[in-house]
């Protein structure tokens, strides 16, 4: 037990070939990373890594230690988890990636009440609009709004978003209300821009069999919500997101619903995290915690 952590950051190491990326995925200083690596060597007295400007190897040695050391650091887990599953503890680190706007909105200000419930856990939380590697950068679990559901990871579905349009009162006292889709091009709108594509998302709106796509191409456009949303409360035009995310601009009056007749299906809000942490006692609370969050918000939708 005494080297227990410095087992798990060598055969990190050891698979990434990196110690920069490995303390990047441990959340460390790659200081740290490498005096526990160089304590373990100084304890067994032989080298178990190769060393070179780019890239790091394991010596001959540092295979065999590494086979065993995997037996016996797996072994660990899986007792220690047992006996906290026991106990009702939760306890350990989790990372969990979310995407902004549902972190933000939804997740983030009920966090205290998950860390209130599980004090030996340590989390850490990045928010991000891509969708990384789960495997390759260390995450536990990862909440997204998406309409594919990655076949590589076990994944928990909490229900479906849409899309509102809105806008504030004094842009449409001003501009006037559109009453059809085909009104939009006449207007300012905020459109979002998709980095991927290179250009800005057009609107696709439906009523009963009519759908009816109306290209983005206003003078503003965004890519992040918040700034959008920040945008539309100041009167710049018409904006278009996640109901969820103007619900309570449209409750306290800050925005108006626009084509409220018409609908855009958004996502569907998705924890997606690797087949082996489906027995994670950290996984487990959490996604019981976003199930708590998510589904009374989601049936509203």
């Amino acid at each position: 037990m005494k080297h227990f952590d410095a087992l798990q950051t060598f055969l990190l190491v050891a698979e990434l070939g990196s110690f920069s990326a490995t303390a990047r995925r441990l959340g460390l200083a790659r200081s740290t990373v490498t005096t526990q690596i160089q304590t373990l060597e100084a304890e067994l007295g032989l080298p178990l890594l190769n060393r070179s400007t780019r890239h790091v190897s394991l010596t001959a040695d540092g295979q065999r230690f590494a086979e065993r050391a995997k037996v016996l650091v797996e072994g660990l887990n899986e007792l220690s988890s047992e006996f906290r599953q026991r106990s009702g503890r939760v306890a350990g680190r989790l990372h969990v990636q979310m995407t902004e706007s549902i972190a933000n909105t939804l997740v983030l200000p009920r966090l205290p009440e998950f860390l209130r419930s599980h004090p030996d856990l340590i989390l850490r939380v990045s928010l991000s609009e891509r969708a990384p590697d789960l495997a390759e950068e260390g995450i536990d679990c990862a909440l997204r709004l998406s309409a594919e559901k990655d076949s590589a990871y076990r994944f928990r579905r909490f229900g479906q978003v849409n899309f509102v349009m809105a806008a504030s009162p004094a842009y449409l006292a001003r501009y006037g209300v559109p009453r059809h889709p085909n009104d939009l091009p006449g207007h300012r709108t905020i459109d979002f821009f998709d980095a991927d594509a290179g250009r800005p998302i057009d609107y696709v709106l439906a009523k009963g069999r009519d759908r009816i796509t109306v290209p983005a191409d206003g003078v503003l456009a965004v890519d992040n919500t918040r700034a959008g949303l920040t945008c539309a409360r100041a009167g710049l035009g018409i904006y278009e997101d996640f109901d969820f995310v103007l619900r309570p601009y449209l409750v306290n009056g800050e925005l108006v619903r626009v084509l409220p007749d018409w609908k855009r299906p958004g996502p569907a809000a998705v924890a997606l995290y690797p087949s082996g942490r489906q027995n994670s006692a950290p996984v487990r609370a959490f996604l019981r915690f976003l199930d708590g969050v998510l589904r009374p918000e989601l049936r509203q939708l």
